[in-house]
């Protein structure tokens, strides 16, 4: 554990830089797809990391809460941990913002209620004058719908928050404010210096 918080401390500027390049892709495939200098190989891992960004956005995470944990005096400045953390949080929330995933728990602790019951306790044909094949819809139902409205509020709010740091301005600006600082860091400074 030590020799990964170490590796991960060491290779801030590097995370900061790659995480600017995957939140701000969108800008940097339009700018190196037009750029007859650039070609294609430069495009093609602009695309890469793209595709990359939310395992990216787990490392930028991972990251930023090991350098809040630690502290180390070079990195302590608040706009380091800030933009691993939101570039971090933006990377890993925009491929997964649109799945249901209310829906989806809600559907499996329905399945797991309604097994427990067939499989361990069984019910007789009929249960306090109701068919069992009743009683079993609404073991389904129940726990279901219940857990369902529990995670919809929280399906909602990370929707919410995905798709504002997804958007197009937001996810350039942090892009480019995690390369200036990834960069400044190389010498010791910080944009915290700036302000």
């Amino acid at each position: 554990m030590v020799l990964w918080a170490d590796l991960l401390l060491v290779s801030v500027p590097f995370t900061l830089i790659l995480g600017g390049v995957a939140s701000a892709s969108w800008l940097l495939e339009r700018i190196v797809g037009r750029s007859p200098i650039a070609g294609k190989p430069l495009l093609w891992l602009v695309k890469i990391i793209s595709r990359l960004g939310f395992f990216i956005g787990i490392l930028l995470m991972a990251t930023g809460a090991i350098v809040w944990w630690v502290q180390p005096p070079s990195l302590s400045d608040s706009i380091t941990q800030l933009l691993l953390v939101v570039t971090g949080i933006a990377l890993f929330l925009k491929p997964i913002k649109d799945v249901r995933w209310a829906s989806l728990t809600g559907l499996v602790a329905g399945s797991l209620c309604f097994g427990y019951v067939y499989l361990y306790i069984g019910l007789p044909p009929v249960f306090l004058g109701i068919e069992s094949r009743w009683i079993y819809l609404a073991i389904f139902l129940v726990p279901g719908l219940i857990v369902y409205l529990l995670f919809k509020f929280v399906e909602d709010l990370l929707s919410f928050v995905g798709s504002l740091l997804s958007f197009k301005v937001t996810a350039i600006t942090l892009g480019m404010l995690c390369v200036v600082q990834g960069i400044l860091l190389f010498f010791d400074r910080s944009l915290y210096d700036f302000l």
